[in-house]
């Protein structure tokens, strides 16, 4: 375990993992003695059939089960994610004597509390297109004629900086190795925080998961599709469940620091037709012109708010869209993207800033 930080109602634990392990070793980290998570109830399996990667040609088993991690709020259990890791492969030869091929790993999640069936319920309702993948490919990995004969999946390395509150929970992953396929991981599970009043009805229901490979990527031709962040609500504003919404930062402008001038971005939840409806509860964004000033793991104190520095690693977006195979045998293309863009203007450091408690 590299580190464990407790800070009132914030957690930071930092710990390694290949893609392969990520399931288990997550849940050893959270369910660990004397540094383990106040605020979810984590469950861990490896028998999920959720989680057993099977070819997509063939429905036949391929490796090992992949494991399968919950997460139910201690306050709210309405409040519950499901995550199954998962690998996508194709088997040449029916009878598998050849065996199979792995592509991509590639997680599928769920947003709801199913009692006591375990499911990723925006794959089992919505399919593979809901898929977020660990790595990509090139172009030659994806349409080469002897695609079906070559091993393309990469059991990527990666070093994980975990912020769990009451509200969300937090991954961000840098690879260690394989960065020409592998981009910087970040996934945000937790409540969006609605900018106006809402009905009652569907209120509890402001609640997403966003990652770092944009949503439900359909039409290509579409620069919206995959050059924005999107991710999945529980429910849109007039009540129709698992609702794609863009999110999206204006945090480009390093901030000086000086007299308190501090340009501080929340991570706006929006759709085409609705406009703004929310952000991401508890994290917001910036870029210091000198972060010496404020160290990784130091507080940022404004008064009115109070946030403890993270240092975001930055690497440039892909020039290209990046391909990636979910387990239906779809090559789907995207841009790996989380914020505006890792083009700093005038220099600086990305941060994400965690608000807590003034008390503490």
């Amino acid at each position: 375990m590299a580190e464990n930080i407790l800070l009132g109602a914030l957690r930071r634990y930092e710990f390694y993992s290949y893609c392969s392990t990520f399931i288990k070793t997550l849940y050893d980290t959270v369910t660990q003695d004397l540094y383990g998570d106040v605020h979810w109830e984590w469950s861990y399996s490896n028998t999920n059939s959720y989680a057993q990667p099977k070819s997509w040609n063939t429905n036949l088993n391929s490796i090992a089960n992949q494991g399968t991690i919950t997460a139910k709020n201690n306050n709210d259990p309405s409040l519950f994610f499901t995550i199954s890791m998962n690998s996508s492969s194709y088997t040449y030869g029916s009878d598998n004597s050849r065996g199979s091929y792995s592509k991509n790993y590639v997680l599928r999640t769920g947003l709801r509390n199913n009692a006591s069936t375990i499911l990723p319920d925006l794959y089992t309702n919505l399919g593979a297109v809901t898929e977020i993948p660990f790595h990509t490919m090139d172009y030659n990995s994806v349409y080469s004629s002897e695609y079906r004969s070559i091993n393309t999946a990469v059991n990527v390395y990666w070093k994980w900086s975990l912020f769990i509150s009451e509200n969300y929970i937090f991954l961000f992953g840098e690879p260690q190795t394989n960065l020409n396929l592998a981009y910087p991981f970040r996934m945000y599970l937790g409540r969006v925080k609605p900018f106006e009043e809402e009905d009652p009805l569907i209120a509890n229901d402001n609640v997403g998961i966003f990652s770092h490979f944009p949503h439900g990527l359909i039409d290509n031709d579409d620069e919206l599709k995959y050059r924005a962040g999107r991710g999945y609500m529980r429910s849109s504003r007039n009540g129709t469940p698992n609702a794609l919404y863009h999110f999206a930062t204006s945090s480009q402008v390093p901030s000086p620091g000086v007299g308190g001038r501090f340009f501080i971005s929340p991570f706006y939840v929006w759709h085409e037709t609705e406009g703004a409806r929310g952000e991401f509860q508890g994290i917001r964004t910036a870029v210091l012109k000198d972060a010496s000033k404020y160290p990784d793991g130091s507080i940022l104190d404004l008064e009115d708010e109070r946030y403890y520095v993270f240092h975001a690693f930055n690497q440039a977006h892909p020039a290209t869209n990046q391909q990636f195979y979910a387990t239906n045998g779809t090559a789907y293309a995207g841009q790996p993207y989380f914020f505006d863009s890792a083009l700093l203007l005038g220099g600086g450091q990305r941060v994400l800033l965690f608000e807590i408690e003034k008390e503490v």
